[in-house]
């Protein structure tokens, strides 16, 4: 069993006794809710539901599930209001997104714009895309931002459609080559890929791309693994080193002049093949965005906008 979503999926069907209206009221799309329960009932080894021609009813170990279920879920809501803070007026916002600085400096915007005697609680987790993905999926985040190339882009919109995700682009960019000030590239107005070939590249330990042909994946592996580099799983990480490694270099969406100059760095336009990205906002459907979420989207947009290679 996945999780509780999937719970809610199965008493949605047997309240309204059809996958379509079910569908409906849960604000996603009939062939992925029918998918969802037929995975509960793999998971499960028992037919939950038998389908007829006037719609859908439990069957007989159905309806033993079903009770646990709703027993189950009522449980859930109690603790849920049990653990929530007293003081509803807490502002609240949840985000996981990639290592991006434009993101780092909006949500810092956000917050700001809250002022000093605001009542808030934010939580901002940084992951890459799948991870985001699934977090926004499972509903431990309400929303998410996640990046790919745009070559790939119908491998995550597939993704996102099979876990009933909204999406809102946010903005589209070539990575640039980020390095410290003392590299030797640094002076360049641009680099090649191989001038980049005898230097070091730190990488995020989170590329994963969703249903990816094995031969492709393997050709990409390869290609990956004919390189030095240096895999690390935070931003810090990544920006300690390229300041002080006099050799590497790491390719990013392009970052604030502030934090280049915070840390002695410099970004490169890359002339290399496929260097098209794209970030877009993603949610579950039939979300209702928050004041807050609003606010963030538009200063997300603003930092965007202000993040240009030279």
């Amino acid at each position: 069993m996945n999780n509780l979503l999937q719970l809610k999926y199965a008493v949605e069907v047997e309240k309204t006794g059809s996958i379509s209206k079910a569908a409906e009221n849960l604000y996603m799309n009939q062939p992925n809710l029918s998918k969802s329960i037929r995975e509960l009932e793999d998971d499960l080894g028992i037919a939950i539901f038998d389908r007829t021609a006037k719609g859908v009813v439990p069957t007989e170990k159905g309806r033993e599930f079903l009770g646990y279920a709703r027993s189950i879920l009522s449980q859930v809501a109690e603790m849920e209001a049990l653990y929530r803070p007293a003081d509803e007026k807490k502002l609240r916002f949840d985000l996981c997104a990639p290592r991006a600085s434009y993101v780092s400096h909006a949500l810092t915007e956000l917050i700001l714009s809250l002022g000093a005697d605001a009542d808030y609680a934010v939580d901002y987790r940084e992951a890459g895309a799948m991870r985001t993905i699934k977090q926004v999926a499972n509903g431990v985040d309400q929303l998410g931002i996640i990046r790919y190339q745009t070559i790939y882009e119908s491998n995550f919109f597939n993704a996102l459609t099979e876990r009933s995700l909204q999406v809102e682009p946010i903005w589209e960019f070539s990575v640039v080559a980020l390095m410290g000030v003392k590299h030797p590239l640094a002076q360049y107005p641009s680099v090649y890929e191989t001038d980049l070939a005898p230097y070091a590249e730190i990488l995020y330990g989170d590329g994963t791309i969703p249903s990816l042909p094995v031969n492709l994946a393997r050709e990409i592996a390869q290609a990956a693994g004919a390189k030095k580099t240096i895999t690390v799983y935070e931003r810090a990480s990544q920006l300690e080193l390229l300041s002080r490694m006099e050799s590497a270099y790491a390719l990013t969406s392009p970052m604030p002049q502030d934090v280049l100059d915070r840390f002695g760095l410099v970004q490169k336009r890359c002339a290399m093949a496929n260097n098209s990205y794209r970030d877009v906002l993603i949610y579950r459907a039939g979300y209702h965005m928050t004041r807050l979420d609003r606010i963030f989207i538009e200063k997300l947009r603003e930092a965007a906008k202000k993040v240009i290679p030279e």
